[in-house]
């Protein structure tokens, strides 16, 4: 089923796939939207620790409006134009939005990791894994 969007989808897809392999499309739009959502959830005390809570707020969603607007085209290419499917980049996104948790957190939030952290990083990689094999 093609949308009415599906020309810019295509578009997006055609641009990408000048600069980059086109099967790494989906990993990086999803990456790039889970690190402006680590921001746009985690980051107010990081990004703007002297910001009073609505102003806070306030450029907090503007950090999740990037997310958006690289995450809804990324996720609409995906399945529009390259056939992955819904539930193969939902579960991706999560697995992503989670690593990029552990790895920001530690180097921004400076937060510690115990054994049930790793192991829990661990079970979520091979979970990847195995929906990597289904496209």
């Amino acid at each position: 089923m093609t949308t009415n969007a599906y020309n810019e989808l295509n578009n997006l897809t055609e641009f990408y796939k000048k600069y980059l392999p086109i099967n790494t499309f989906p990993w990086v739009m999803l990456s790039l939207a889970s690190i402006a959502q680590f921001f746009a959830w985690w980051g107010g005390r990081y990004l703007f620790p002297n910001a009073n809570l609505y102003t806070r707020v306030f450029l907090l969603w503007c950090v999740a409006l990037v997310e958006f607007v690289i995450l809804i085209p990324g996720i609409g290419a995906s399945t529009e134009i390259l056939g992955y499917s819904e539930s193969y980049l939902a579960i991706i996104f999560k697995a992503f939005q989670l690593a990029i948790f552990f790895i920001l957190n530690k180097l921004t939030l400076k937060s510690e990791f115990n054994k049930k952290h790793m192991l829990s990083f661990i079970l979520m990689i091979m979970s990847v894994m195995i929906v990597a094999q289904t496209k």
